[in-house]
């Protein structure tokens, strides 16, 4: 059967494309193939929220069940999509069935970085990506007491204050000096690397897995070190890897994610890609970037929606991200390379401040240290792209009352 559009992925790029069609085209018909179980949901409260009480499953839904048969969305779950042919418009799920389009979104995100060692596939060792990854720890966490969380990037960092959170003890290990480390200055890593060890984390740091083994009921982990560490679960956080074969075996430019332009098309001019799969350009921070956040997705999915209904608007989307770490948390925006002149203004030293980032005293990025409601206010300075002195960065940064709480 042919549509006029066909989104290959059930995650939020792909439910905010529809968004973005249906400003432009009412009426043209939408196929969303979808290999989950679920229709479209938010992945950021499987690390957070729901871990601490502070969304539930019920919220989980980009949008509600109606949403897809009110806007004349096929939303078929549970459908792996095998083969593209660009040159026919078509495509086959892995159940043969052929599907044509006008437009075409490859929205496939991407799928957990796994652990190469021997052992890696012991029972036990888990990773977390979707909502069938949360149900799973969920469901077994009567059925441990230990947990050993590896990786030292957001979902490791996350996972281990949450199940600490859960009364779990907890050990949690990272390759480099301190957690975080692609976006937090030394100081600031060192401080929450401490910050988890006063929470009872166990904290190991500059070391890596090397095997595993199962016995007597226990995972026996050997670390690069010589060391090794016993536990009853291993959580895996180490990254994701972009699903990018559906679109290198059609030929389209693939460099750490799918190529895309400012509107989100590919080397394809009738093939788009959003989300966590793609490589675009950043306008405001003026590169290329590959980003894996839900801002982006966001953002980026209902840019591209748009555009394959002839909106023809680019995508001026600045890198937003977030993050919960027991009673600490942060925003940020743009560009939070640590290798870039890191200057601080604190309003309490390591609890509450803003952190900028900067290359030739233009501020590139923004991190908002337990300051809330002023992710606006980051971007229009990131935007602006203007020198400023320390002075001047510190005078206009929001007042608690004007940025708002959280």
């Amino acid at each position: 059967m042919r549509h006029k559009y066909v989104i290959v992925g059930g995650g939020l790029a792909g439910a905010s494309a529809i968004e973005g069609i249906r400003e432009h085209d009412r009426e043209g018909s939408i196929l969303m193939l979808a290999r989950e179980n679920f229709a479209p949901y938010h992945r950021p409260p499987l690390s957070k929220g729901l871990w601490f009480g502070k969304s539930t499953k019920d919220d989980l839904s980009v949008h509600p069940d109606a949403f897809y048969r009110e806007h004349g969305v096929e939303l078929l779950l549970r459908r792996e999509v095998v083969e593209l042919d660009p040159a026919r418009h078509r495509l086959w799920d892995e159940r043969g069935i052929e599907h044509g389009y006008e437009r075409l979104l490859l929205a496939t995100g991407g799928k957990p970085r796994r652990l190469v060692v021997s052992g890696a596939e012991v029972e036990g060792v888990h990773y977390s990506r979707s909502l069938e990854d949360y149900l799973h720890l969920e469901s077994r966490l009567d059925r441990f007491e230990h947990a050993l969380v590896v990786g030292g990037g957001f979902v490791g960092a996350e996972l281990a204050a949450a199940l600490r959170h859960a009364g779990k003890e907890v050990t949690f290990l990272y390759d480099r000096e301190y957690p975080l480390f692609r976006v937090l200055s030394r100081e600031l890593g060192l401080f929450v690397a401490d910050h988890y060890r006063q929470q009872g984390v166990e904290t190991v740091s500059e070391d890596k897995v090397v095997g595993l083994e199962a016995a007597q009921g226990l995972i026996h982990v050997r670390l690069a070190s010589g060391s090794s560490i016993s536990t009853q679960t291993v959580l895996v956080g180490i990254g994701i890897e972009p699903e990018v074969d559906l679109a290198e075996a059609a030929g389209l430019d693939v460099d750490d994610g799918i190529v895309v332009d400012e509107f989100a098309r590919t080397t394809d001019p009738d093939i788009f890609a959003a989300g966590d799969v793609t490589r675009f350009p950043c306008v405001a921070l003026q590169r290329s970037l590959h980003v894996e956040h839900w801002d982006h997705a966001r953002g980026q999915g209902r840019c591209a929606g748009a555009n394959m209904a002839g909106a023809d608007q680019p995508y001026e989307g600045i890198p937003y991200f977030f993050s919960d770490l027991f009673d600490l948390g942060f925003e940020a925006v743009g560009d939070l390379d640590p290798t870039l002149r890191i200057e601080a203004v604190w309003r309490e030293p390591m609890r509450e401040g803003v952190i900028f980032y900067l290359r030739d005293d233009v501020v590139r990025g923004v991190l908002l240290w337990n300051v809330w409601g002023a992710v606006d206010w980051a971007r229009d300075l990131v935007r602006a792209a203007k020198p400023r002195s320390v002075a001047e960065r510190a005078a206009v940064i929001p007042s608690r009352e004007a940025a708002g709480g959280r």
